[in-house]
């Protein structure tokens, strides 16, 4: 599949959600098993997401953990009867790309798949939801602080497949100028290229900034990554996405935290990403209250069993956005 020129400017999305909801609601008569596909994915959440969108859809479909290192395996998995698809993440979401018989707008312009659903007709279609996490969460933040989503400045690291969403959220979202920085920079040059964005191979040089709206990293939360000089986030006060939910508190969210930053969470972005594929899966609007308040029990409340738990300290700050919507 070769990724869509289109990425140069902004259209507005169609999603495939519709008739999927339209197909998948009417897949009742036997249940069918869903999965999050990666490696590692031990520790993931995303069952707490997903097993409480079925049963409130009144949906007898599971939904589980697929470690596989092998893209042949998930592809493999794909194919059993009972199937009926399931979450891509890391290191899967751009080379399961080409085993898709079918791809959303989304999903090809961005050239990366986070959410694959198998058809009665055996038809792999592969979507991605990972933008819209992004884009709702970043808006969302945006608002909170009395800022439109016009004329943004914004800084992107990294160049896989949830930079590649990151991208084409923030030119959904009308960004008037995005520096791109990877620790590959040749990576950097290409996605930039792609979208119609800036190279940014340099952080030393984001003190020349007289404004910064937006930061997004999708770097591993492994990687230690973080500014090299924090004092462009107290000056210039971004909202702040980190993709990585493990750990919770990566070293770039708590230097962000620390020069006092608005954060979006890995985890929230992980919570709005999953109700979209959700509504995908089940043909109805996301629980997402309780949603919300299945993923607080599972990784912040005392005691919990869950594999995560003991990365998402503190315990006694959770995310707010699961808070609010859990509220609600």
């Amino acid at each position: 599949f070769a990724r869509n020129s289109r990425a140069q400017g902004v259209f507005r999305f169609r999603p495939l959600a519709a008739a999927f909801r339209r197909e998948m609601a009417c897949r009742t008569d036997r249940p069918l098993e869903f999965f999050i596909f990666g490696h590692p994915v031990t520790m993931s959440p995303s069952p707490d997401i997903h097993n409480v969108g079925f049963g409130e859809a009144g949906l007898q479909h599971t939904y589980a953990r697929f470690d596989a290192p092998d893209a042949e395996q998930v592809v493999e998995k794909l194919k059993t009867e009972g199937c009926g698809g399931g979450s891509v993440t890391i290191p899967h979401k751009e080379t399961l790309l080409p085993n898709m018989d079918v791809l959303s707008e989304s999903a090809r312009v961005i050239g990366a798949v986070n959410t694959i659903t198998k058809t009665e007709d055996g038809k792999l279609h592969g979507d991605n939801t990972d933008w819209l996490g992004i884009k709702n969460q970043l808006e969302a933040r945006l608002a909170s602080k009395g800022q439109e989503s016009k004329g943004l400045t914004c800084l992107l690291c990294g160049s896989g497949g949830t930079a590649r969403a990151a991208a084409f959220a923030l030119k959904q979202m009308g960004a008037q100028r995005v520096l791109i920085f990877n620790r590959t920079a040749s990576r950097a040059e290409d996605l930039a290229k792609e979208f119609g964005f800036e190279a940014f191979p340099d952080l030393a040089n984001l003190s020349d900034l007289e404004q910064l709206h937006i930061v997004v990293n999708t770097l591993p939360g492994s990687s230690g990554f973080e500014l090299p000089d924090g004092s462009v986030l107290e000056r210039l006060r971004p909202v702040v996405l980190e993709a990585a939910y493990i750990p919770r508190r990566t070293a770039f969210v708590l230097q962000a935290l620390a020069k006092g930053c608005e954060v979006v969470e890995g985890a929230e972005m992980l919570f709005e990403q999953g109700c979209a594929q959700c509504e995908i899966w089940t043909g109805k609007p996301a629980p997402r209250g309780k949603i919300a308040s299945a993923l607080l029990k599972a990784l912040f409340e005392k005691g919990s069993q869950h594999p995560a738990h003991e990365k998402m300290q503190p315990y006694d700050a959770p995310p707010k956005t699961l808070v609010l919507e859990a509220m609600a």
